[in-house]
C-alpha cells in the first residue's frame, strides 16, 4: 500500500471519529482530547522538543517544576484544540452559542462604519479554529489562509472553514484581499508564525528575535483599513470561551513597517501571557534568527 493511500485513509479515518466525538457530552470531549493530546505528545518527538525549547527561552524564571507543568498543561490544551475544531467544523451553532461571551464588538463595528473594512488580527492559540467559528456566530468574516500540505486534511479544513465563514483568500491574494476591504468586509488573519516570505521582518517575541510578516502593516497602509486583533480564551473548568474584540491599533500604520509588526507582536506577548498553555508551542517560531545568530533549534 503506498504511503499517498495511507495517508488519505489515516486522515479520513481521524476525520470519522472527530465527527462523532462532538455528539458525546462536552465534558466528556475535553477529557477524550486530552487522552489524544498526551498520545500525540509521546509520538512526536519533535513537537515534545519543540515546545520544551521555546517554553524555556520564553519563561526563564520557572523552575524545573513549574516548567513542567506548563509543558504538561500544553499537552492537554493540544488535544482539547483537536476537539475544537471538530465542533467549529461541524457543531451545532446554538450549543456553541452558549459556550461564549464576547467582549468588544462595539470596536468591529465602530470600525466598519467608517467603511474600509477590517483587518481583524489573531495569533496561533489552540483555540484558533473555535474562536473564529464562535465569532461568526456573532459577525460575518472571511479569512486569509495556507493551503496545507496532507491534500486530504486541507479540503476537509477549506469544507469546515466555509461553513461558517463567508469566504476563504490564500495569504497570496493581494487582490483578493483589497478588493474585500473595499467592500468594507472583514477579513481575519493570523499572522504570527515564523515567516520567510518577502515582507519578513525581524522582531522581538518573549525578548527573542523572529522573523514575522509586516504584510499587516503594507496591507493597512494601501487599503485603510482598521486593524483589531482579536483573541480567543479557554476558561476552565467552565467550558467556556471569553471572546476580545480588542481596540483598534492606534497609529497604526506608520511610516515603520517594523515598529508596526513590533506592535502586533506586544501585544500577542501579552496575551498568551495571561493563558500560556493555550499557544501554539509546538511550531518553531523562532527557527529564522538575524545573520550572525545561532541557529534556535538544534
Amino acid at each position: 500500500m503506498s504511503h499517498t493511500l495511507l495517508t488519505a485513509i489515516a486522515t479520513r479515518l481521524i476525520l470519522l471519529l472527530l465527527r462523532g466525538i462532538i455528539y458525546l457530552p462536552f465534558s466528556l470531549q475535553l477529557w477524550i482530547g486530552y487522552q489524544l493530546g498526551k498520545m500525540g505528545w509521546h509520538i512526536s518527538k519533535k513537537w515534545h522538543n519543540t515546545a520544551d525549547k521555546n517554553l524555556s527561552a520564553a519563561f526563564p524564571e520557572l523552575d524545573n517544576t513549574q516548567h513542567q507543568k506548563l509543558m504538561a498543561q500544553h499537552c492537554r490544551s493540544l488535544g482539547i484544540g483537536l476537539i475544537e475544531m471538530g465542533n467549529a467544523w461541524w457543531g451545532a451553532d446554538q450549543k456553541l452559542k452558549q459556550r461564549v461571551t464576547v467582549e468588544g464588538l462595539e470596536h468591529l463595528d465602530s470600525a466598519l462604519e467608517q467603511g474600509k473594512g477590517v483587518i481583524l488580527l489573531s495569533a496561533h492559540f489552540t483555540t484558533l479554529e473555535i474562536g473564529g467559528k464562535l465569532l461568526s456566530l456573532f459577525r460575518p468574516l472571511h479569512a486569509m489562509y495556507r493551503e496545507q500540505d496532507n491534500k486530504h486534511f486541507n479540503q476537509a479544513m477549506v469544507d469546515g472553514r466555509l461553513s461558517f465563514l463567508q469566504s476563504l483568500i490564500k495569504k497570496s491574494d493581494l487582490r483578493g484581499m483589497m478588493r474585500l476591504l473595499k467592500q468594507n468586509q472583514t477579513i481575519w488573519y493570523a499572522m504570527d508564525q515564523n515567516s520567510s516570505d518577502g515582507s519578513a521582518v525581524f522582531t522581538h517575541f518573549f525578548d527573542i528575535p523572529c522573523s514575522t510578516t509586516a504584510a499587516t502593516s503594507k496591507l493597512a497602509q494601501r487599503s485603510g483599513a482598521s486593524v483589531i486583533p482579536f483573541s480567543t480564551q479557554r476558561l476552565e473548568p467552565e467550558n467556556h470561551y471569553h471572546l476580545t474584540i480588542h481596540p483598534p491599533l492606534e497609529n497604526f500604520p506608520s511610516k515603520d513597517a517594523v515598529a508596526d509588526t513590533q506592535q502586533i507582536m506586544d501585544l500577542f506577548e501579552s496575551v498568551v501571557r495571561k493563558s500560556p498553555e493555550q499557544y501554539l508551542w509546538v511550531h518553531r517560531r523562532f527557527k529564522r534568527q538575524p545573520k550572525g545568530y545561532p541557529p534556535f533549534y538544534t
